[in-house]
Parts: C-alpha cells; sequence; structure tokens
C-alpha cells in the first residue's frame, strides 16, 4: 500500500479504542508482551506516515497499530523470531487467520459486536497488517530478505483478488504443472502455435489488415479448416464442415472462415501478433508462448484462451439481432459447465419445448445454434459434452475471467445491471465503422465505463474508469495521464478505427498539430462519446512515440446514472504504472526484473533510477486505487 492510499484505514472502530481483537484484559504472554514493546517503538514513526493532514489520522494509526499487535504476538507464539520488522508470509498468513476468526466469533471485549460487523471486523484486521508492511516497507525499515516481503505482499495480493471474486464460479486451486499440462495439450492451443509458427516473422495484409486471398488456404490450414481463396464463390461446402477433396468451399477472405477469424482475433487481442502498415508481425516477446518457461508460458496460454473464448462467443455481430440471445444461451451454459452442478445436455436441448407456442421456432433455433457453437469449443479442447456440458477444471479460470462479471450478464440480458445503473442498448455498427458525424451517440449526460489497457504489458496493467461522454479528448488525455503516471512530457495522438483511421491530437493556433505522418483532427473539438458510441467501442491512445506506449481504450458499459461522485474516478485496476522513459513495455520489464533481482548486472542502477530505498521491492502487480483517484482529483 503506497502512502496515498492510506485513507482506506481511517474510520475503522470507535475513536480512542483499539481495533477487533485487541487481548481481553488478564494474562497476556510473553510475545505478545515483545509485540507491544517492538511497537511501542515504531508507533511516533508509523503515525508520522500514515498522518496525510486529514482529521482523525493519527488516531486511525493508532487503531492500526493495536490490531497489529496482536497479530504480531500471535505471530511471535508461532515462531522463533525475534522482531516486527519481517514476516514469514506462511506463519503471518496463519496469524491473521487465527485473529480474524478470534474477532469475528468474539462477543465481547472492548469492541461490540454491534459496533463493527464481522465482515469489517475481518476487512480491518488484514488492512491494518497490511498498512503496516508497506510501512516497513516505504520507511526501509522491514529487515527481511526482499523474497520474504515479496511473499508477503504476495498473499495480500491474493486476499484482494479473492476480495474481488465473481459470483457464480469457483476457480479450483490447480497447480502449476497440471495447468500447463492441460493448456498444452488443447487442440486449441495447438492450432494457434501453428498459426503463429505460419505467421513466422511476417506476412503481408491488405489495407483494412486482412490475410490476402494466396494466404487464406495456407492459414486456413492452420487452425484445421479447408478452404482456398478466390475472387468468386464456389458452391460448396461451409468452411470447417466436412467436404470432399473436390468440394472444398472457395471464401473471398478470410473473414468467412469463422474459426481463423476467431484465431486470428484473439492472437490480437493477447498482444501476440501485431499489425504494420504492409504486414502482421509477432511482437517480440510472443516467443513466450511457443517457448518460455513454465510460468511465462502458462500465463501466456492462459490470456490467449480467454481472449479466444471472448472473440468466440461474445464477438458477435450486433447489427444481427439473433446474436444476443445465442451469445446469452451459450454464457449461461458455459457458466453452469464450470460449477459443481453443470447442465444437463438433454434438458438444454428441451428448453425450446417450453417456450411459449408463438416462440418456439425461434427459441428451437437459438438453442441449436448456441449448441452447435458449444460443440465447435468442446472440438478444441475447452469443453465436453456428453451426458451433461463439462468445463475442464484447469479451464474454469479462463470461463470466469471471460464471462463472471456482472456487465457482462447485464449486457446479454442475463441479470441486471449493476449499481442500478442503465446500460443503453448498443448500436449496431462497430464504432471503428462509424464516423463521429454519423455514429449514433449516447447522452452528452451519460457516463462511459472505460477500461484501459497498456497493450504488451506483461504482467498486465489496466485501468477501470467511469467517464462524462461528453468529456473531450483533451481531458482524456489528462485522465490517462493521472490513471498511469504519466508526466506529460512527450506527444501523444488518439486514433480510431486501426491503424489506418483518424487521429485526433493537440492542434496550436494555427492550425497545425503535433503529431507524426498525416495531419491529426483537433482533439479538441471531439468528445469520448463521439468516437466511442457503443458498448465495444475501442480507440488507441499513444503516448511518447519513442517508447510508444500504447493504450487499448474500450467502452465496458454506457450508463444512465454513475452512482454520483467524482468523474472521472476510477474504479479498479492492475498493474504498478511504468517509469516515464523506461523503454517501452519491453524496456519496463527488464527493469523490474533487474531492481528485484540483486544478481542482475543493472540491479544497482535502476534502483538509484528509481529512488528505490534499501530492502524496498518493486511489485509489478501493485495498484492503488486511491492514490489514483487522488490524482485524478487534483487535476479535474
Amino acid at each position: 500500500m503506497s502512502k496515498n492510499n492510506k485513507s482506506r484505514h481511517k474510520g475503522k472502530g470507535p475513536a480512542g479504542k483499539s481495533g477487533p481483537g485487541s487481548p481481553a484484559s488478564g494474562s497476556v504472554s510473553l510475545s505478545a508482551f515483545r509485540a507491544e514493546r517492538a511497537m511501542d517503538a515504531l508507533t511516533p514513526a508509523f503515525v508520522h506516515w500514515l498522518d496525510d493532514g486529514a482529521p482523525g489520522s493519527a488516531a486511525a494509526a493508532l487503531r492500526c497499530l493495536e490490531q497489529v499487535k496482536t497479530v504480531a504476538g500471535r505471530y511471535l507464539d508461532s515462531t522463533a523470531a525475534a522482531e516486527v520488522t519481517s514476516f514469514e508470509p506462511i506463519p503471518l498468513a496463519m496469524a491473521i487467520a487465527d485473529e480474524v476468526t478470534a474477532t469475528v466469533h468474539a462477543s465481547g471485549g472492548e469492541m461490540a459486536v454491534s459496533e463493527m460487523g464481522a465482515v469489517e471486523k475481518a476487512v480491518f484486521v488484514v488492512d491494518a497488517v497490511h498498512a503496516f508492511v508497506d510501512f516497513l516497507s516505504e520507511t526501509g525499515r522491514w529487515s527481511g530478505s526482499a523474497e520474504q516481503l515479496a511473499g508477503v505482499r504476495d498473499f495480500f495480493d491474493t486476499l484482494a483478488d479473492e476480495a474481488d471474486g465473481r459470483g457464480y464460479i469457483d476457480v479450483p486451486d490447480i497447480s502449476e504443472e497440471q495447468m500447463l499440462e492441460v493448456f498444452s495439450g488443447l487442440p486449441l492451443i495447438q492450432r494457434a502455435t501453428a498459426l503463429l509458427k505460419w505467421i513466422g516473422e511476417g506476412r503481408p495484409v491488405t489495407g483494412t489488415g486482412a490475410l490476402r486471398l494466396r494466404d487464406i488456404e495456407a492459414a486456413a490450414a492452420c487452425v484445421g479448416v479447408t478452404v482456398r481463396g478466390g475472387s468468386k464463390r464456389a458452391e460448396a461446402a461451409l468452411p470447417g464442415t466436412a467436404a470432399s477433396a473436390d468440394s472444398v468451399p472457395t471464401v473471398r477472405s478470410m473473414y468467412e472462415v469463422p474459426l481463423l477469424a476467431q484465431m486470428w482475433a484473439a492472437l490480437e487481442a493477447s498482444e501476440l501478433i501485431e499489425h504494420k502498415p504492409t504486414k502482421v508481425v509477432p511482437i517480440e516477446d510472443a516467443e513466450g508462448f511457443l517457448t518460455g518457461d513454465a510460468s511465462e508460458r502458462l500465463e501466456e496460454l492462459f490470456t490467449f484462451t480467454a481472449c479466444f473464448l471472448e472473440q468466440a462467443v461474445l464477438g458477435f455481430d450486433q447489427d444481427q439481432p439473433w446474436e444476443r440471445p445465442i451469445a446469452g444461451l451459450q454464457t449461461s451454459i458455459l457458466i453452469a459447465a464450470a460449477t459443481a452442478d453443470p447442465p444437463l445436455l438433454e434438458r438444454v436441448l428441451a428448453a425450446a419445448d417450453h417456450a411459449p407456442e408463438s416462440e418456439k421456432k425461434m427459441a428451437a433455433l437459438i438453442t441449436s445454434l448456441a449448441v452447435g457453437r458449444l460443440e465447435a469449443l468442446a472440438e478444441m479442447g475447452l469443453l465436453t459434452i456428453d451426458t451433461h456440458f463439462r468445463v475442464p477444471p484447469a479451464l474454469i479460470g479462463c470461463v470466469a475471467e471471460v464471462f463472471d462479471h456482472d456487465w457482462v450478464l447485464a449486457d446479454l440480458g442475463l441479470e441486471e445491471a449493476p449499481d442500478d445503473a442503465d446500460i443503453e442498448p448498443t448500436v449496431a455498427e462497430p464504432a471503428a465503422l462509424q464516423s463521429p458525424v454519423t455514429a449514433a451517440r449516447p447522452a452528452a449526460t451519460s457516463t462511459l465505463q472505460l477500461k484501459i489497457m497498456l497493450k504488451g504489458s506483461k504482467p498486465p496493467i489496466w485501468r477501470r474508469v467511469l467517464v462524462p461522454a461528453g468529456m473531450p479528448l483533451t481531458q482524456l488525455h489528462q485522465a490517462i495521464q493521472a490513471l498511469f503516471g504519466w508526466l506529460d512530457y512527450h506527444l501523444h495522438q488518439f486514433q480510431t478505427g486501426g491503424f489506418r483511421g483518424p487521429t485526433y491530437a493537440p492542434v496550436g493556433a494555427d492550425g497545425e498539430d503535433d503529431s507524426y505522418g498525416e495531419p491529426s483532427h483537433d482533439e479538441s473539438k471531439v468528445t469520448v462519446g463521439e468516437l466511442l458510441p457503443a458498448v465495444g467501442s475501442t480507440m488507441t491512445y499513444t503516448y511518447d512515440f519513442g517508447d510508444d506506449w500504447e493504450h487499448a481504450i474500450t467502452v465496458e458499459k454506457i450508463l444512465a446514472d454513475d452512482g454520483g461522485g467524482q468523474l472521472p474516478r476510477c474504479t479498479a485496476g492492475r498493474g504498478a504504472a511504468p517509469a516515464e522513459d523506461s523503454g517501452g513495455t519491453w524496456g519496463w520489464a527488464n527493469i523490474v526484473q533487474a531492481v528485484n533481482d540483486p544478481g542482475h548486472e543493472e540491479h544497482g542502477e535502476y534502483r538509484e533510477w528509481l529512488g528505490l530505498r534499501p530492502g524496498e521491492t518493486l511489485d509489478p502487480k501493485a495498484f492503488d486505487m486511491d492514490q489514483a483517484n487522488g490524482v485524478l482529483a487534483d487535476r479535474f
């Protein structure tokens, strides 16, 4: 937790009293006594560190320390440790668990149950210890190893991820070795690997980024589909269906081969390939997908599989009204198939029989199409279909990652929109194909929920933010700078419609813009809602044309009511913001590795450059939402 995130610990528990779980009056163990004495010596520094000038900061710090004392006492009781300035992850986790159990079940003591609920008690215990560990790290008082600190931080990150858990799916705990074995054996991964190897160092593409006709046959063969590319379509079986040698279908575009199009889109979305002006090429670290170490490769395979599921199920044509209910039925079945009570095939097929008479034919058609598409996923190894639909345990996390979200389910009409917010209908045409003048736009008073992902970042670096639809791009630029910690030292531009689409950048009084290449439109004269008119609309924000920090911006929701509060407002995020001028995503990854590895030849140089204190590590997954909102509040 960084210093600007300390406000989350305020107001927990009544003023002047210790936090939940404080030792009851009576006997105190020697370990508890030692912990209290050690904490007393750190009290002035901790209070100063937590005090950001807001009323009650000092009192909040004292309440935190009282809670930490009890956890530290439990920790010292269970270990041979003699100090409270370093902790082993597992014993600390056990001490916290014991304290949470004790506080939740306590009915007396100084903290009455009515004053703080059980959940709040547990959160307070975890937050207090988390704050203390951050204090030790940020002030150079951590006396343990960097590995111990990283382990403790991973523990708190895990708790945070679980707190953000999904509502329907419980992801099983499976070893990395087992997961990698399952993913490596998937037909999906084997075909994606063949396609990626075929792309090699690059393949030519058209001006719209599609494969040329002469390459479609070879690319389709990589994913297991037999077709030929041609300017005229012959009467033959549909791509991907059984066909004799003399009845191979002719297609006029790679997009007429659904599996190839989905694979291609998933490779792009998982940032394994990228488009240059005349060709498609693998990104620099695409080798991690093919030959990386176990952890790296598993992360790449997981990400690609999730992106493929998203493309195959949620990447439907919004211009076709029947596609949404088909995607909704697929999503419902996949979520149920990932639970302990998977759906019966027989019951799914019979669902249309229970529809009103006037809807039976349509319901039967939608069911048939949805099951057919699920069978295609089963061919890729992502699902098993026998008497039931089942998701293999190792793949449950992918299903949860893609589908088990309130906003996804609400957009498909499967449940009410969260937070009492209304999601407006999406327009039929993708935003990339619309001009700002003709596109249907959200009302200026609407609020857009954007996900902004730093392309190529591993682990992923992203922010979720609410912005007014009427916000000019000049202000969105400032919001992105704040969210990612950029210093606005370099040029930037927005772009829609892919790498050949229009760009938007600052334009001076003389009408000249500061960007490279073709003249850009004036970003101050265009609003976010004009360029991103629908759920699923996308554009790219590029900052620093030397390091090329590309941010993919996607509309996740259009809200009629944002619930009140500051706008723009960050609601979620992941990943530490890279340092300015750190050499792009590849350079930043190298810096993170160097500062956390004492044996790295550039270890000392980069630690000094970043201003890290002795014992302080750099957590690439860390993100402080309170700090981000504090910076947004200062700028807006």
